[in-house]
């Protein structure tokens, strides 16, 4: 059904256009109030704005490829400054610069507190607030265990490998690698094809819960009579079915 517009007034159909970018603008103004109180808040007492350029005198491979990373693209306008680069993360970098910088030397380290991070990510933080997530919030991970805000291989939408996002989860899942004699295909979309990495309110961090998740892709099994029954009663893997998710080195239903 095709929906027709018959506005003649050009004045309307301007206003009407206006609207959507007016509540875009209110959006960002919004969270960039949130980002300019994050950065207040975090601050070294006393220390002041000195640009990426100072830091590039010690910092020069970091610079180098900061260059290239979705977050150098960033930028955000403070009382007299206007903040980007280096200092959009970790602050105000002149009495870093006076110590004679160091690790974690009057400078903010996001590494060790994910609060910066939060400013502009607030729907990660939310995430990490559900049943079940990794631990970031009870600082056993941290935000960089896993993305690399500098890296110039950074994705657009997520500071991760271009190599492959699989990868990083199984920095920590080494049994989940493989290789398997009987891949499940859907490793090869990637681990975010069935787990919420953030966080989620089912367990094992699954995207849905019971055998919703495996019938996205596997919905001719509800047709088959054993199947239906037995889909009212858990999910596929909880039942003692098909319990090698990941994959299998023995039977191709991914049974043992």
């Amino acid at each position: 059904m095709r929906i027709q517009m018959n506005i003649k007034d050009p004045r309307k159909l301007f206003l009407l256009c206006l609207i959507p970018l007016a509540g875009g603008l209110l959006t960002s103004c919004r969270d960039m109030e949130t980002i300019r109180k994050a950065l207040e808040m975090h601050n070294i007492p006393g220390a002041t704005y000195v640009g990426s350029e100072t830091c590039a005198t010690c910092h020069d491979k970091e610079m180098k490829e900061f260059k290239l990373a979705t977050h150098e693209r960033i930028s955000i306008p403070m009382e007299g400054v206007k903040v980007e680069g280096c200092e959009m993360c970790h602050g105000a970098g002149s009495l870093h610069v006076e110590a004679g910088g160091g690790k974690g030397v009057k400078i903010v380290n996001p590494s060790k507190d994910p609060t910066m991070c939060y400013a502009c990510h607030m729907e990660k933080k939310a995430e990490f607030n559900l049943p079940h997530h990794h631990p970031v919030p009870e600082g056993h991970m941290s935000c960089t265990d896993c993305h690399n805000p500098h890296g110039p291989d950074a994705r657009p939408w997520t500071s991760t490998s271009l190599e492959d996002t699989n990868e990083l989860c199984f920095k920590c899942h080494k049994e989940q690698r493989g290789p398997f004699a009987i891949e499940h295909l859907a490793l090869r979309e990637g681990c975010t094809t069935c787990h919420k990495v953030h966080g989620s309110i089912n367990d094992k961090m699954l995207s849905q819960r019971d055998a919703s998740l495996c019938m996205r892709c596997h919905s001719d099994a509800a047709l088959i009579s054993d199947h239906a029954a037995r889909l009212r009663q858990g999910t596929c893997f909880s039942g003692e079915c098909h319990v090698a998710v990941h994959g299998s080195n023995y039977d191709k239903h991914l049974r043992y």
